[in-house]
């Protein structure tokens, strides 16, 4: 089934470059990013002194309460900031749910292959809306580990689909 041609609109460059380039590129909230940190006192020779650092597991705390967003996000909604920057994903997903989308027969009669739509869930916490490719609908099961697998056409933008 063809996704037609794909075009960016300026709010989307950096997805599309990324996937140019076989990157998967998200949003992360670099507000929310930043260590609120403590103070920690370090003991020398020459005596104490405090310094600001971040608490320990306050980087993995911030990554698991959701600061990664989807491509098309604009603000954070625990800080509110919309200074979200463009970031690499992994690639890594988990099948959340999927449906099979059958197609119209062509002239001849034949019916298109079914189309395998998804919602994943990226390692980093974000949700996508994607297609899936290289695997069977009766081999889909919730929770199964996805790759992303980058699909460049003769005209359009690359866009990224996910496999297991």
């Amino acid at each position: 089934m063809d996704l037609g041609i794909l075009r960016r609109d300026g709010r989307t460059d950096p997805f599309f470059d990324g996937t140019a380039a076989d990157r998967l590129m998200i949003k992360r909230c670099e507000p929310c990013e930043r260590p609120r940190g403590g103070w920690t006192e370090e003991r020398s020779d020459e005596g104490s002194r405090r310094e600001e650092r971040p608490l320990a597991g306050e980087r993995r705390r911030a990554h698991e309460h959701g600061r990664w967003f989807g491509p098309d996000a604009t603000a954070c909604p625990s800080c509110g900031s919309e200074d979200l920057a463009w970031a690499e994903a992994d690639g890594r997903a988990t099948l959340v749910t999927w449906t099979v989308l059958h197609g119209r027969p062509g002239a001849d009669g034949t019916p298109p292959p079914p189309a395998l739509l998804a919602l994943v869930e990226l390692s980093e916490g974000p949700w996508l809306h994607t297609r899936l490719v290289e695997v069977d609908a009766v081999d889909l099961r919730e929770g199964l580990p996805l790759r992303a697998t980058f699909v460049h056409p003769e005209e359009g933008e690359s866009y990224v689909l996910f496999r297991p």
